[in-house]
């Protein structure tokens, strides 16, 4: 039997329409899964940044205590032999407890090999060393206690390597001078006029570096002229070793009333232990050095400085009059009563830990050549001083 016309076309069209409709409602579908699923990962990306903005604010169930800091390992670059004085061997562990940091939250060591470790290196600047990797979150610490006049920036390898300072220098990041003066909880009650009595000679120097920047051996002679200058040591007739410092300065102490404190270079800030070693004798100190004592802490009272004096002469002639007048002599030395000396590594590594634990501490370096502008240049003072005839 043959087709009916027509028949087949109306069951083709119908079947193209039905597959249509099907494939619009299978993508519809597929739009409404897309969209319910982009709308709710929206809604799970802002609650999660809600809650991510808002838990430091939650506080903590009372008695449970918020988990501590990772401790910082401070690792002191040891040079070797001659270069003691940033170690801290002598403390019992932990050092940092044992140094009395308000802030302890660090280890000390002195073991190389776990540099890559480490939060905070500390190198003495005049022996670095061999240079280890420098990684991102290390802060390296640049040590140096001589004068501007005898120091010169670390170059090649080590240029730019530096984020911190310690130095006597009182614009360090960690101020460090080679001493300083506290005040005593109870006051001394010495007799200094007992004591300037028993005294029977004027003015003791000991020296051991004859040829200086500071050109204080030209002062020394000059002054010579017009008062007696005993020098002890290398550059002068009266021998006092090294080794035999403390009974050297017991005599110095017994029987002088005026010890030269006068540093081999004028640099801003550098006062050695030329003026803290005599801090704590009965003796008067005399200074020569930089222009300003009070910015490390120094006061006017607490020393003769020669920067007061229009010449060594003046100067002569008011060491003179003390030694002649007990009363204005003992007036130099009443002050001692009140203050004791001291030298302490101990507050240096308890700021350094301090710092190292703080989040709002600033990243800070020197690039190549900074550290050379912010220690040196313009930091070494030529004397000014020596023109005698004026």
């Amino acid at each position: 039997m043959g087709d009916v016309p027509g028949t087949s076309f109306h069951s083709k069209t119908t079947g193209h329409v039905s597959r249509s409709v099907k494939s619009l409602c299978t993508v519809a579908t597929n739009v409404i899964i897309i969209v319910s699923s982009i709308f709710s990962l929206f809604i799970f990306v802002k609650l999660t940044g809600f809650y991510e903005q808002n838990r430091i604010s939650i506080p903590c169930p009372k008695g449970v205590d918020k988990p501590p800091n990772k401790p910082k390992l401070v690792i002191f670059w040891y040079p070797g032999p001659g270069w003691d004085y940033m170690l801290l061997r002598d403390y019992a562990k932990p050092v940092f407890k044992s140094l009395g940091c308000k802030i302890d939250n660090c280890i000390y060591t002195e073991d190389k090999s776990l540099a890559d470790e480490a939060d905070a290196i500390v190198f003495i600047a005049r022996s670095l060393g061999s240079k280890p990797r420098k990684l991102p979150h290390q802060r390296w610490i640049w040590v140096n206690h001589e004068s501007s006049c005898y120091s010169e920036e670390a170059g090649g390898v080590w240029a730019g390597m530096f984020n911190w300072t310690i130095t006597f220098r009182r614009n360090s990041t960690i101020f460090f001078p080679y001493g300083y003066a506290q005040k005593r909880p109870r006051p001394l009650t010495k007799n200094y006029t007992k004591t300037a009595l028993n005294k029977t000679k004027l003015v003791a120097w000991m020296v051991s570096n004859c040829v200086t920047r500071s050109q204080r051996e030209r002062y020394v002679s000059e002054l010579q002229k017009y008062i007696p200058v005993d020098v002890y040591g290398a550059c002068g007739p009266l021998k006092c070793s090294k080794r035999d410092d403390k009974n050297c300065l017991d005599k110095i102490n017994r029987d002088y009333k005026f010890y030269l404190s006068f540093e081999n270079s004028i640099s801003t800030d550098y006062v050695t232990e030329k003026f803290w070693k005599m801090l704590d004798r009965d003796i008067v100190t005399v200074t020569r050095g930089p222009a300003n004592y009070s910015r490390v802490g120094i006061k006017p009272e607490w020393h003769i400085n020669t920067n007061d004096f229009k010449s060594p002469k003046d100067l002569a002639d008011y060491l003179k009059y003390l030694d002649m007048n007990v009363t204005a002599y003992v007036k130099h030395l009443e002050w001692k009563n009140q203050y004791v000396g001291l030298y302490s590594k101990a507050e240096v590594y308890c700021d350094l830990c301090a710092k190292l634990n703080d989040p709002s501490e600033p990243v800070t370096w020197y690039p190549p050549g900074e550290l050379n502008k912010w220690f040196i240049d313009g930091h070494c003072i030529p004397p000014n001083d020596l023109d005698f005839n004026t």
